[in-house]
């Protein structure tokens, strides 16, 4: 420990420890001495609740899973499907990255419109 530069009345010398050594702020020093046995008596006893909605049943879960699961391939299947009409459709043409790139850009707002339409139906009630 730092030497005191002013005087050798450290109150903190090596061999002593302070009277509250915890980790936590003393509650006299927060000025709620009171409220904190209360608090951690209620900490251990009750237990923590995040809300009071009854928990979702199996069923709805899978149900959900399922929808975000669709969602996800949905949005893939139809940038992909698109990518390789595009590819086609340079291959026919003769527009060398035009169509590629048409065919990402129509196929990612599709899969966009697709995953929002399915997702709205994860949280209806």
């Amino acid at each position: 420990m730092i030497k005191n530069f002013i005087g050798d009345d450290d109150p903190l010398s090596d061999e002593e420890t302070p009277p509250n050594s915890s980790d936590r702020p003393s509650a006299d020093i927060l000025g709620i001495s009171d409220a904190v046995p209360e608090a951690e008596a209620a900490a251990k006893t009750e237990p923590f609740i995040l809300s009071k909605a009854p928990p979702e049943s199996f069923a709805e879960t899978a149900r959900k899973s399922g929808l975000a699961w669709s969602a996800g391939i949905a949005f893939f299947a139809s940038v992909v499907f698109m990518l390789i009409i595009g590819w086609i459709a340079d291959l026919v043409l003769g527009s060398s990255p035009w169509g590629i790139v048409a065919g990402i850009v129509l196929g990612s707002l599709i899969g966009f419109v697709q995953f929002f339409r399915i997702t709205s139906q994860i949280f209806k009630n």
